[in-house]
């Protein structure tokens, strides 16, 4: 009977499911599996609570493993996924050879862009569980977002093999063939995927839409979903692109609003205008310059290679400069690393809150949290492979740096640290065109997007002021003279220019950012000044961000 409960709760005859489950249990009071398809027959009909009820007292009664876990996946089903992650976390204490674990840990912390620790359990649940396809395809789309296309496209290829109507599996492994260049495979793949999904009613036209972006043939693409009324934000944002792609920027600006309002109200996404300037506020003042005299510093570890900084507002070029960067063998790429928040979180738990408790450094008996906030970074650095023998420096581009920059500097006082700049209203027409989550869900609006540009671009003249060496690299001055501003970046690090860094475009490292296929290709200037095109659609907000055209040399 177990194996026609099991059957009719996979094909969704969630009561048959129930009722036989049921009776198992009436003769076997403590069979975990009968238990785990009577809970998850309870959820799929809307009974959550009972279910839960249900899993909860089995453990009561007797901890098991199978149980724990079903928890743990209940949890997450319905959205509770700290509660799911603690679960998965006591079991792996209890018992670490715990494959199904390691996997639901692995999409959790994946899920919240903890990626190496991610890929580590996942890797991990494969070592257990085998090359179960679930695995091999949460851990392939893990790798994509590192960057790590190659090695995530064979895992990708595996699992859509063994689960072909996994369509998100399917859709991933599109993602990885458009990256790696191979666009007649992502078109074959995408060509399954699209027949798949239409048997299971799902929309796929946004995957399309990107694949037609990255084709000699995009014009044919546009021309079929000029026809269409997209349904998903993303798709009107890619659709945007290719508007403005054609010259057609009118429609362009159209999607790009439409698309933004619809992916905040997908994802639930805001920007508080209020709390934001609160916390900046709050940092400014407490990182005075007298403040910052008072406080000590770390002493350099000289042992292992040290990050360089790379700040900018999205889109302003920052991810082509940590392609130049890395492009010269002694600098290694970190890409977007989760370090400094983590850092914030645990110098709160050091010292009380943050920051006003960072005062309390000033005694000579904390003078050794500064080296602890550092070696803390570096330990984080090492479990992502960035401190390995063979480089001199590591690239560290996550756009909330600069937020928290004296921090930064308090643990690593000669690092380096470049601050890209661009025209602001060209900056705000390329966020606006993209979907982008950083500056606390700032860029789902063109107004909140100018409001906290101009916030940072007012922080980092602060940072400046309380004496934080900074060096500025401006995209427009790069593209009219790649080779002396390369030598004027490369002087700041104190080392000379690689060849290889002529070439910048032709590193093989794929970044994991929209701007993957951009750094791809050789210099070019049609992105210097493409504001104009939308200069009555950015008029409200030229004044927002006045000061900080004013401080880059900007006019409009």
């Amino acid at each position: 009977m177990i194996a026609q409960a099991r059957t009719a709760l996979a094909v969704g005859r969630l009561s048959d499911a129930l009722q036989w489950a049921e009776e198992i249990l009436r003769e076997a009071p403590d069979r975990d599996n009968a238990i785990e398809i009577a809970a998850f027959a309870e959820h799929g009909l809307g009974r959550t609570a009972a279910a839960e009820s249900r899993l909860r007292a089995a453990l009561a009664a007797q901890p098991a493993r199978s149980i724990t876990i079903a928890l743990a996946r209940l949890l997450m089903l319905q959205g509770r996924s700290q509660e799911s992650e603690a679960i998965c976390r006591e079991a792996l204490s209890l018992d670490p050879d715990n494959g199904v674990a390691h996997g639901m840990l692995g999409m959790r912390l994946s899920e919240r862009d903890s990626l190496v620790a991610g890929a580590w359990h996942l890797r991990r649940a494969v070592q257990i569980e085998g090359r179960n396809p679930e695995l091999l395809a949460a851990l392939g789309h893990n790798l994509i977002r590192q960057g790590m296309v190659e090695a995530a496209e064979p895992l990708l290829r595996e699992a859509v093999a063994a689960m072909p109507d996994a369509l998100l599996a399917r859709a991933h492994h599109v993602v990885a063939l458009e990256r790696l260049g191979r666009l007649d495979e992502a078109w074959a793949a995408f060509a399954s995927l699209k027949a798949a999904a239409e048997d299971a009613r799902q929309d796929v036209t946004g995957q399309e839409l990107l694949l037609w972006e990255s084709s000699p043939d995009w014009r044919t693409g546009l021309d079929l979903f000029d026809r269409i009324d997209p349904t998903q934000g993303a798709t009107f944002l890619t659709r945007g692109r290719l508007r403005d792609k054609a010259g057609r920027f009118g429609d362009a600006w159209a999607d790009f609003v439409e698309g933004k309002h619809r992916v905040a109200q997908e994802n639930r996404l805001a920007y508080d205008r209020v709390g934001v300037a609160g916390h900046l506020d709050k940092l400014r003042t407490f990182f005075s310059a007298e403040r910052m005299a008072a406080l000590p510093r770390a002493a350099v570890r000289r042992d292992v290679p040290q990050p360089i900084f790379v700040l900018g507002f999205p889109r302003s070029g920052t991810t082509m400069t940590e392609q130049l960067l890395t492009s010269h063998p002694a600098i290694r790429a970190g890409d977007e690393l989760p370090f400094t928040g983590e850092l914030v979180e645990f110098a709160a738990g050091q010292v009380g809150r943050f920051p006003d408790g960072l005062a309390a450094l000033a005694g000579a008996d904390r003078h050794h949290l500064v080296t602890v906030f550092r070696d803390f970074y570096l330990a984080r650095a090492e479990q992502h492979g960035l401190l390995a023998p063979g480089a001199q420096w590591f690239t560290d581009k996550m756009p909330l740096n600069d937020t928290y920059l004296p921090l930064l500097h308090l643990a690593f006082p000669e690092s380096k640290v470049i601050v890209v700049g661009r025209h602001p209203l060209d900056i705000l027409v390329s966020v606006m065109g993209h979907n982008l989550t950083h500056g606390f869900n700032c860029g789902f609006r063109l107004d909140t997007a100018a409001e906290h540009l101009a916030a940072v671009s007012d922080l980092m003249e602060a940072w400046k002021a309380i004496g934080i060496p900074i060096h500025d690299f401006a995209y427009e001055k790069f593209v009219g003279d790649a080779e002396g501003e390369t030598r004027r970046l490369m002087g700041h690090i104190g080392i000379a220019v690689d060849p290889a860094q002529r070439r910048f475009h032709e590193n093989k490292r794929l970044a994991p950012t929209p701007s993957y296929n951009q750094v791809q290709q050789p210099l070019y200037d049609k992105s210097v000044g493409r504001w104009r095109n939308y200069a009555s659609e950015l008029a409200p907000v030229k004044a927002v961000v006045a000061k900080a055209m004013e401080r880059g040399g900007y006019t409009a």
